[in-house]
């Protein structure tokens, strides 16, 4: 609101957490890239898809920040020898969406190197101290204070207790801002998760009451925060927004997120790709083709909207935007 023909002038207090929040990015975006390509000359045959999915995924946070990061502002003096190596993300990272959060790809390394939940966790907290990421919550003291960063607070492991061999990992979408974390869900409802969990995600954004997803018995879920002081995960009970979608037990009121925003949707998802038995023993309510193309349809609008209106993408054409069909 303008005051005698003026423009308000943000507080100095928000001024700074905004520049923060832009040097959080940029410092943490280049954090997690040094460290993904120092593992990458380690193990380059497995892990060249893995960075070049979290390069894309980083750039594309970035440009839609409302600071608008390109590559450049975030890699400085080593664009070039990153654009070498791996030039795809650099051409694509304005016009195809990225199919996962920095994190979540993270995620998987983290399980292709470590193999096991205690394994993988023990050296998750590790890596978030060596990369001294800030604390991404709000601070006790001013709920303005709320730091950007790629990292996903919870994380979530699920598995089938008849087949305790193999457990599926996801993360929280880490995206702090509500553009981002929308862009990140329709999207991923679109090209990323299993079409059961995008269901259940969709009907749940578009309607009254959603249609849920009923696992059986044997399917085990248990998500975990990081306890930023003493760097551990600590078992976390699933909001209420995943007690309805999927039918978890236990659900608990917490702050507020959207539909598709937890570490149970991803996770979740990987399990009904990965284990037949739980793909043919699932329940849906109300399921059809006919309902799922429909809101397929309607979350598409919704993303495209959404991307149109983030002026770093003004250029961009619908129609060079990825979508899986």
């Amino acid at each position: 609101m303008a005051v005698d023909g003026k423009k308000r002038q943000m507080p100095p207090g928000l001024m700074k957490i905004k520049e923060l929040n832009k040097e959080n990015l940029k410092t943490c975006g280049l954090q997690l890239i040094c460290h993904v390509t120092q593992e990458f000359k380690k193990e380059q045959n497995k892990l060249r898809t893995y960075v070049t999915e979290i390069l894309h995924s980083i750039f594309f946070l970035a440009i839609i920040h409302k600071d608008r990061l390109t590559p450049e502002d975030i890699l400085s003096a080593q664009t070039e020898i990153v654009r070498q190596e791996f030039p795809e993300p650099f051409r694509n990272y304005k016009s195809h969406l990225p199919k996962r959060t920095p994190f979540s790809i993270l995620l998987d390394i983290m399980q292709l190197t470590f193999g096991t939940k205690e394994n993988i966790m023990k050296e998750l907290c590790s890596l978030m101290k060596k990369l001294k990421f800030p604390y991404p919550l709000h601070k006790p003291a001013n709920k303005n204070q709320r730091y950007y960063t790629l990292e996903s607070t919870v994380i979530c492991v699920c598995s089938n207790s008849l087949n305790t061999s193999q457990e599926y990992f996801g993360a929280s979408l880490g995206c702090r801002t509500e553009n981002a974390k929308s862009i990140m869900i329709y999207s991923s409802c679109i090209n990323t998760w299993h079409e059961y969990v995008s269901y259940a995600v969709m009907s749940f954004e578009h309607q009254t009451e959603g249609d849920s997803l009923q696992f059986h018995e044997s399917m085990q879920c248990q998500a975990y925060i990081r306890d930023w002081k003493d760097n551990i995960y600590k078992e976390r009970q699933p909001c209420m927004n995943c007690t309805r979608l999927f039918s978890l037990p236990k659900g608990t009121e917490q702050e507020h997120y959207p539909y598709g925003n937890c570490a149970e949707t991803e996770c979740l998802s990987k399990l009904l790709f990965n284990d037949q038995f739980m793909l043919e023993n699932i329940k849906i309510r109300n399921y059809t083709t006919d309902k799922m193309n429909m809101l397929k349809h309607r979350t598409r609008e919704r993303l495209l909207g959404k991307l149109a209106s983030i002026p770093s993408l003004s250029n961009l054409n619908k129609d060079d935007l990825w979508f899986n069909t």
